[in-house]
C-alpha cells in the first residue's frame, strides 16, 4: 500500500513540473508575440538577432596623372606617372544611424604607391590612409560617390641644403596625405565591381619642415574590387521612429570655440622653428539633419611673423601687428562624433602679408564628450600650407525651434 502511495504521490509531482513548464512556455510565447505587435505599428520588422557578415571587399587600382606645378618653381619636376592602390573597403548597411543618415557610405582603408616621374630629387611616395565614399547617385547597379581620404604617406627624398638641394618641395619625409575622388562604380555580378575615378592627390607636412611647397598629383584611376563574402541586406529602419518633439532643422545652431598650438620650421630662412598659437569663435546653422553653414573668426598669432618685421626693420613688434585675424565663411558635416569641416576666408589684419590676404582651412574634430572636442586644423594660402594645428574645443548646440 505505501509503495502504491509513493508512486502516486512521484506521478503527480511529475505532471505538477510540466504542468507548470507548459504554463512558463506559454508566457514566453505570449510575450513575444506581444513585443513583436506592440513594435509592429512602428515598422519594426523584426528584433531577430542575425550574424551579419563582415561585407569587406579588397580592391586593385591603377592610376595615372601628373604632377601639378601649382607655383613656379615646381616646373622642373614636370611629368606624368602610374600609381597604384590596395584597398580594404566595405559598404555599410545601416546598422548604425550614422550610416542611414548618410545614404549607407563605403568606408575602407588604402595603401598607396607611386614612383613620382623617378625623378631623383624627388624620390617615391608612400602614403597609408583611411577614407569614406558618400554617395551622390545610386541604385542596384550603379554609384556616383565622392571619396575623401585623409592619412600618412613616406616621401623617400626630402630636400637638403647639400645633398638634395634641387628638392624645394618637401622638407620632411612624414607627410599628410589626402586623396579627393570622384567615383564611379559598376556591379557585375554579386561578388564582383569596376570602378573609374578621377582624384586629386595631396601631400604635405603643414610648415612643420621646410621647404613646403608640397605636391599636388590629379590623377585618373580604373579599380577592381572582388566580395570577400555575401553583402549584407539594407536595413532601413531598426528602431521605432517616434517623433518625440517638433523638430526644425533649420532653427538648430551650433556654436565653436577652438584654441590651438602648432609649430613651424622655417629653418631654411632663420634656422629655427616658431611657435604658433590659433583661435576660432564660430556659428553656424543646420540647413539639414548632417549639414551646416554659418560664420567664423578666425586669429592666429604667427613667431615666424614676428621674426619677418624685425629682418624688415621693425623693432619690437607689437602682439597687434604680428596677429592675423581673420573672417571666413564655415561648413561642417557631422559624422556620428566625426566632423569634417572647411572654411574659406580672408584676413583683415597683421602686418606681415606675403602669404596674401586669402586663406583656406580644412578641419576634422571628433567629440570626445558630447560638447567637447579635440581637432586638427590645416591652414594654408593658396594651396600652400601653412602651418598643422593640433587642438581642443567647446561645442554648444541650441535647438530654438523645440517645444
Amino acid at each position: 500500500m505505501n509503495f502504491f502511495l509513493f508512486f502516486a504521490n512521484t506521478k503527480m509531482r511529475r505532471v505538477d513540473r510540466y504542468k507548470w513548464g507548459i504554463i512558463l512556455i506559454g508566457i514566453l510565447w505570449m510575450g513575444q508575440g506581444f513585443s513583436q505587435s506592440a513594435f509592429s505599428k512602428y515598422g519594426v520588422k523584426s528584433f531577430k538577432h542575425k550574424r551579419y557578415q563582415t561585407n569587406l571587399q579588397i580592391e586593385a587600382r591603377g592610376y595615372f596623372g601628373f604632377l601639378y606645378s601649382h607655383h613656379t618653381e615646381l616646373e622642373i619636376f614636370n611629368a606624368h606617372f602610374p600609381a597604384f592602390e590596395i584597398t580594404l573597403l566595405k559598404d555599410t548597411y545601416g546598422r548604425k544611424y550614422w550610416q542611414r543618415l548618410h545614404n549607407y557610405p563605403i568606408i575602407g582603408v588604402s595603401a598607396f604607391y607611386t614612383p613620382l616621374g623617378k625623378n631623383k630629387a624627388i624620390g617615391q611616395a608612400f602614403a597609408l590612409y583611411p577614407f569614406i565614399t558618400f554617395p551622390i547617385v545610386k541604385d542596384e547597379k550603379n554609384f556616383v560617390g565622392f571619396r575623401f581620404g585623409l592619412g600618412l604617406s613616406y616621401l623617400t627624398k626630402t630636400f637638403h641644403p647639400i645633398d638634395n638641394y634641387k628638392n624645394i618641395a618637401i622638407g620632411s619625409h612624414v607627410n599628410v596625405a589626402i586623396n579627393l575622388m570622384g567615383e564611379y562604380r559598376r556591379k557585375i555580378n554579386e561578388s564582383t565591381e569596376l570602378s573609374f575615378a578621377l582624384s586629386l592627390i595631396h601631400f604635405s607636412n603643414g610648415s612643420m619642415a621646410t621647404p613646403n611647397y608640397g605636391l599636388n598629383l590629379p590623377m585618373a584611376s580604373l579599380g577592381f574590387s572582388k566580395r570577400l563574402g555575401k553583402p549584407n541586406d539594407i536595413i532601413n529602419e531598426r528602431r521605432p521612429s517616434i517623433p518625440t518633439f517638433s523638430y526644425k532643422p533649420n532653427k538648430i545652431y551650433i556654436y565653436n570655440i577652438t584654441a590651438g598650438y602648432a609649430t613651424k620650421n622655417m629653418g631654411n630662412v632663420f634656422g629655427e622653428r616658431f611657435d604658433v598659437y590659433y583661435a576660432s569663435v564660430s556659428v553656424l546653422k543646420y540647413f539639414n539633419e548632417k549639414s551646416s553653414i554659418g560664420i567664423s573668426g578666425d586669429f592666429s598669432w604667427d613667431g615666424s611673423h614676428k621674426a619677418m618685421q624685425e629682418k624688415k626693420g621693425i623693432e619690437n613688434p607689437s602682439f597687434i601687428t604680428v596677429m592675423r585675424p581673420g573672417f571666413s565663411v564655415a561648413y561642417e558635416l557631422k559624422i556620428s562624433r566625426l566632423i569634417l569641416g572647411a572654411n574659406l576666408g580672408i584676413y583683415w589684419g597683421g602686418k606681415e602679408k606675403s602669404d596674401g590676404d586669402f586663406y583656406e582651412q580644412l578641419v576634422v574634430k571628433y567629440l570626445v564628450l558630447d560638447q567637447m572636442f579635440v581637432s586638427v586644423n590645416l591652414r594654408a594660402h593658396m594651396a600652400r600650407a601653412a602651418f598643422v594645428s593640433w587642438g581642443i574645443g567647446y561645442r554648444l548646440q541650441y535647438d530654438y525651434g523645440r517645444r
